[in-house]
């Protein structure tokens, strides 16, 4: 190779990994962080002090409405008037209350199996079939498919909930103690307790969360709406003890008050750079995982290693998971290359959602021969909002009756019934799968072009052109985008779909591309419709990030907002105080009564388009890849998510020397229903 050859070949590379390795200027915001949480607590009194200025004004005007409301308004502000700190930082041990009483959570069952064993290699992929933007956890790009494997899934808070039971267990707290208020809960952190880095987990860790989520710093205002409004207070007495007090009482109030940490030593340079100085630069963990940086290679993979000495390897409920030394995450542009992948062994575990992949693709060898299992699960977990959003900010989409036109255009049974082969149900409400808080009198508008057509031409859609599409007066079309991620399985179901809508004359456009793409292009509103699924998380049903509207525009205009949930553009001011509520729900009955008013709301107003649901998940594994004897928790999405399984690196060995005999093992599938709802 001649030098000028090999300089480009070394340029390519250097170039290849620039935003990884860029140069950033060393920052302590060590003052910046102290000014912060001054400041913060100052704009909280004036705030607060506003607040009950106004409250009397308009309870000293006659013949006010709703003054129960504006009293008991004015009577809260006084509370917290009480004691206006957001931060408080000066407390000691003393001032901790001595009649708490406090929990440890140790009487749940185990979790995993004790059968397991720890090594070997996960080799998987990523499941937006992209590769992700940023290795963030919060910021822009940061709610992208991955993050769930890197954060999520993986990341410590201070409790959590049982899989099983939905009781509380210890996290990075090893106990807790609710105050006679109802909504201070005191932790104290377990003293094993350390990042990755070493560096033992303290109090200021939960400070740094505070300061990085209220941040102007971030792009996006969830993080700051939810941290500023949901908690009151976060106190310090220690280095281990700290207290946080919820805006409201809750259900479950150590629930809702168990923060994961930011790392102070690690966020140090957090400033105005945020995004660009930490898109890639990893991250210690209070989990059992992280990402090592010569473990990006850009474009291509990136590899979670499990901790050395993880702090909580013998811990309970965590002792036996989190069992493979390494996750590989590799990029694969299709499902149908990473089902052959899959077929040869180089993808461990692959779900089999798919009917087709099911009944048929896997009638191979591998299956025959028991090299690779098929397992089904019945899980009970709130069910994904798997649908079509309809972004209400687009020409005639803001429109109701182009909306329900839409929902009686959009033939998700056919789709169920032939491209699932009817082994999913329609899925009828926003948040379905919540038990008791979720309304089960409401059911999705069923396929008919009569319906549709009778909706459009209330709304001045009468015309039908030669192309079988719907016009206006103004020969305007009833033609719209459905952006998606593009893959030969999603493809094929919107394609029945945009085929089934013609018969009611309305044309969908299907705009397939590159998971990052459709993701950014979503986020930045610029989408008609999405087919789209938001992950779920129990007990209680959440609908402010995406229904309210402070979401929806930006302040004072019409303007989407970009990079909120909210990517319906919904702004509806009958919902608002409902998907308000519900967050700030003191009783489970409130969430109840709430949550059953707000979906016959979003039905009414065809919020959206309901797609599927499934009761169970299929998935097929190589048998090196071992579950527990009932194979999984009760509450998961997915397989993998909950790390009860483990490789056997011994039984890999000799199931690839069967393989090339063409010796054979019994066929496994089996069917796991403990759980299923009968």
């Amino acid at each position: 190779m001649n030098k000028l050859h090999l300089f480009m070949l070394l340029l390519v590379v250097a170039l290849a990994g620039c935003d990884i390795g860029k140069d950033f200027g060393d920052y302590d915001n060590k003052e910046e962080v102290t000014g912060f949480r001054e400041s913060h607590n100052k704009k909280v009194l004036s705030e607060l002090e506003g607040k009950k200025e106004e409250l009397a004004k308009k309870l000293d005007e006659p013949g006010e409405e709703d003054r129960d409301k504006l009293e008991e308004d004015l009577a809260n502000t006084n509370r917290r008037l009480g004691s206006p700190e957001f931060f408080t930082h000066d407390a000691t041990m003393e001032d901790l209350p001595k009649d708490l009483i406090w929990e440890e959570g140790l009487d749940q069952p185990e979790l995993g199996s004790s059968r397991a064993k720890k090594g070997g290699t996960f080799n998987t992929y990523f499941s937006g079939l992209s590769f992700p933007p940023t290795i963030r956890s919060i910021g822009k790009n940061a709610n992208n498919s991955f993050r769930s494997e890197h954060w999520d899934n993986v990341e410590m808070a201070l409790v959590s909930l049982h899989p099983n039971t939905m009781e509380t267990i210890p996290g990075l707290a090893d106990r807790w103690a609710v105050g006679k208020d109802g909504r201070t809960v005191y932790f104290r952190i377990n003293e094993k307790a350390k990042w990755s880095d070493g560096n033992p987990v303290t109090v200021e860790d939960f400070f740094m969360t505070f300061h990085v989520c209220l941040s102007e710093y971030v792009t996006g205002p969830w993080y700051r709406q939810y941290y500023g409004t949901m908690f009151e207070n976060i106190t310090r007495y220690d280095d281990r003890h700290l207290s946080v007090r919820l805006a409201n009482k809750k259900p479950k109030p150590e629930y809702y008050a168990s923060l994961t940490p930011y790392s102070r030593v690690f966020y140090r340079e957090f400033s105005t750079d945020f995004e660009d100085r930490y898109n890639w630069k990893v991250r210690p963990t209070t989990g059992a995982y992280r990402i090592r940086k010569e473990d990006v290679i850009k474009g291509r993979s990136i590899t979670l290693s499990r901790v050395r000495d993880w702090w909580a390897r013998d811990q309970k409920y965590y002792r036996n998971r989190f069992n493979v030394d390494r996750i590989k995450y590799s990029l694969v542009r299709s499902d149908e290359k990473v089902f052959e992948l899959f077929k040869k062994g180089e993808v461990d575990m692959f779900h089999l959602g798919l009917p087709k992949r099911w009944y048929e693709q896997m009638e191979i060898p591998e299956v025959f021969n028991g090299y690779i299992e098929k397992k089904t699960f019945y899980n009970v977990y709130p069910r994904v909002p798997r649908g079509l959003y309809i972004n209400h900010s687009r020409p005639f989409l803001g429109n109701v009756n182009v909306r329900v036109g839409l929902q009686h255009a959009t033939n998700w049974q056919k789709v169920i019934d032939i491209d699932l082969r009817g082994d999913a149900g329609r899925l009828n409400i926003y948040n379905e799968g919540y038990g008791q808080f979720s309304n089960s009198e409401i059911a999705a508008r069923d396929y008919s072009p009569e319906k549709a057509r009778e909706a459009f031409a209330r709304a001045g859609f009468t015309k039908q052109g030669n192309d079988g599409v719907l016009q206006n007066d103004k020969g305007e079309k009833l033609s719209f985008s459905i952006t998606h991620t593009a893959s030969p399985v999603v493809g094929k179901m919107l394609q029945r779909l945009k085929e089934e809508a013609l018969k009611a004359g309305l044309e969908y456009r299907l705009d397939g591309m590159d998971g990052t793409a459709s993701y950014e292009k979503v986020m930045q509103k610029k989408h008609d419709l999405t087919f789209w699924g938001w992950g779920t998380q129990p007990p209680f049903p959440r609908y402010f990030e995406g229904i309210h509207s402070s979401n929806a525009y930006d302040p004072g205009t019409t303007t989407p907002r970009v990079m909120t949930n909210n990517i319906s553009v919904y702004s509806n001011p009958e919902a608002d105080p409902l998907a308000q509520g519900i967050r700030f729900a003191t009783s489970e009955n409130e969430i109840r009564e709430m949550s059953w008013e707000l979906e016959k709301i979003l039905h009414d107003t065809a919020f959206w388009i309901p797609g599927y649901k499934r009761e169970s998940y299929r998935l097929g594994h190589w048998r090196w890849m071992q579950w527990p004897d009932d194979f999984n928790v009760k509450m998961t999405r997915e397989a993998q998510e909950s790390y009860v399984y483990w490789f056997d690196v011994e039984e890999k060995e000799k199931t690839l020397r069967a393989r090339s005999r063409d010796e054979a093992y019994p066929e496994v599938d089996k069917v796991y229903d403990q759980y299923r709802v009968k």
